[in-house]
């Protein structure tokens, strides 16, 4: 599996990459997939603003853009962009650490990747019981 995260937001945190890695092992080998590359670019805001203006013409914040990059059928080939801005405020909104929103919304980008949609209610109750599992399966730290 080639993987590579991609700090755009800020060196006051650092990552634990390979604490990022098993979680993202964990939940494709337990979801049946396979991986060749995944890139998680942390970035702002306004970056996945202008992404989500970009490519799927909305115009608001969001926490995780999943773009898959793979032919049908093949290994899992995607890029995971995160606003850890988002996930500031969504740790302080939601009371909880960063550690666990982080990654939450890791979990959740790849569930994206796998082909798992939030789109209505049934979808999104799906998605929050297989972030839910995965989150209870990985414990470690990822900002040290």
């Amino acid at each position: 599996m080639l993987f590579e995260l991609i700090n755009n937001f800020s060196n006051q945190y650092q990552f634990n990459t390979i604490e990022i890695k098993k979680i993202i092992l964990k939940v494709t080998t337990n979801e049946d997939q396979q991986i060749q590359s995944i890139n998680l670019i942390l970035s702002t805001d306004s970056h996945l603003n202008n992404l989500k203006k970009q490519y799927f013409q909305k115009d608001h914040y969001t926490d995780v853009i999943a773009f898959n990059l793979e032919d049908d059928d093949d290994l899992i080939d995607g890029e995971i962009y995160i606003s850890m801005d988002r996930i500031i405020d969504n740790a302080n909104k939601f009371n909880c650490n960063l550690n666990t929103e982080l990654k939450r919304i890791i979990i959740h980008g790849l569930l994206h990747l796998i082909g798992y949609d939030d789109s209505n209610e049934e979808e999104k109750k799906l998605m929050t019981n297989l972030e839910n599992f995965y989150m209870s399966e990985c414990s470690q730290p990822i900002i040290i």
